[in-house]
């Protein structure tokens, strides 16, 4: 049985796609410039395992009773089939984590975002058919190649890792649109729009991806690097940074994804390296350059013509 959903409340959720999108990516690189002060207590890959199992068990924590009361009695227990995509989903989404703060250990954080686009760009190129979003995909890719700036040569080990970041990244957009349209749920999921469904395999995935990766991390901390430590200051900032860089803007990830097409969710994260230079230049004192500023425009102008030529798909996300 499927819920029905009032049409003047998916079209207000609908119009307000691009504010719900620019508050989760504020949320993230706010929750980004918070985590760096913890590289001097744990390597950046613990931070990011951190933040990415603190954000799973709050999701968990807070999501799972509202979900629980919408599952049918006799289907409180997931497929093996959903569970496996879940997990999938995690694992991807904290590799990613992983990398990208492996990278803002050496290079700015407007730069690693920009490196890390690449990822979505492919996506873009690969979902779209239309020429405007082509000429869209190459004044984004110029752009990123200007705000990627000197970091190519002055730090190729932050940039490698961007670049692994980058590729994790498209595969959590295409992963995370499966899950968010309920591609992967069939008959398995509550009544309800799709997106719900998408955070409780969110919940899931992050929580047994950290569960699966625990004896790794905290191995490799106590072993390789015993001068790190665990406080419970360390860990209340790691939960902080979890609701900050994953919960919430993971959470609205969802609810766009399943409102837009993938190309188009990709071209929208054109907004991030933007985003992060700001919180760069605010929280970190990272002030981009001249022509670091240039790349900037593009990415925005790449925004706006694509707003101009695409439209968005208000009605994929509803059931």
């Amino acid at each position: 049985m499927s819920s029905r959903v009032d049409p003047s409340r998916s079209e207000r959720i609908s119009a307000n796609l691009p504010l719900l999108f620019i508050i989760g990516a504020v949320c993230q690189y706010v929750g980004a410039s918070v985590a760096v002060p913890l590289f001097s207590q744990l390597n950046p890959a613990a931070v990011a395992w951190l933040r990415a199992t603190a954000a799973g068990f709050v999701l968990l924590a807070l999501w799972w009773p509202i979900a629980g009361r919408r599952w049918p009695r006799g289907q409180g227990s997931y497929p093996p089939r959903r569970l496996a995509i879940a997990a999938a989903f995690g694992l991807i989404t904290m590799g990613m984590n992983m990398a990208f703060y492996l990278a803002i250990d050496h290079i700015d954080l407007g730069v690693a975002v920009a490196i890390e686009f690449l990822g979505p760009i492919v996506v873009a190129a690969a979902g779209s058919r239309k020429m405007s979003d082509g000429v869209a995909v190459v004044l984004v890719l110029v752009g990123v190649v200007l705000l990627s700036g000197a970091s190519f040569s002055g730090a190729p080990l932050g940039v490698l890792f961007a670049l692994v970041a980058a590729g994790l990244w498209a595969g959590y957009i295409v992963v995370g649109k499966m899950v968010s349209t309920g591609n992967v749920h069939a008959e398995s999921a509550p009544a309800g729009p799709a997106w719900r469904n998408g955070i409780d395999d969110l919940a899931i995935g992050l929580s047994v991806a950290g569960a699966i990766c625990a004896p790794v991390v905290i191995g490799i901390t106590t072993t390789i690097s015993p001068g790190e430590r665990w406080s419970w200051r360390v860990l209340a900032l790691g939960v902080a940074v979890g609701v900050l860089s994953s919960a919430v803007p993971y959470l609205l990830d969802q609810v766009v994804l399943a409102r837009l097409g993938r190309s188009q969710f990709a071209l929208l994260l054109a907004l991030l390296p933007l985003t992060a230079t700001v919180v760069g230049a605010i929280a970190l004192a990272q002030v981009p350059s001249w022509t670091e500023m240039c790349g900037m425009v593009l990415v925005v102008a790449a925004i706006v013509f694509t707003a101009r030529s695409s439209e968005i798909d208000s009605g994929a996300g509803t059931g």
